[in-house]
């Protein structure tokens, strides 16, 4: 199993409700594979470095998971289809 960290960049028109769904679905995602989420961060709005779209600040959210790499690769699909994302960056940790 791989380490990852995932750092999402979410639309700040999203509401609490909204953003916990997404927290969820990444968790339940996550775990139908077999995987484990060791860590999750919520850092809160913050100003973006530059402009994405219409938006000058984003509610960013960080998490650490264990994840085999093919189920990584179809979460990275399933990311691109959510709609309250700006932006998403899933890495691999090195050991």
């Amino acid at each position: 199993m791989s380490q990852y960290e995932l750092m999402l960049l979410v639309n700040p028109e999203t509401d609490d409700d909204q953003v916990e769904g997404i927290k969820e679905r990444i968790r339940a995602f996550v775990a139908e594979r077999g995987g484990h989420l060791t860590g999750e961060d919520d850092w809160g709005r913050r100003k973006l470095a530059y402009r994405i779209g219409k938006f000058t600040e984003s509610k960013y959210l960080v998490a650490q998971l264990d994840l085999e790499p093919a189920p990584a690769k179809e979460l990275e699909g399933t990311l691109n289809m959510m709609e309250d994302l700006l932006r998403h960056m899933l890495i691999l940790r090195e050991r």
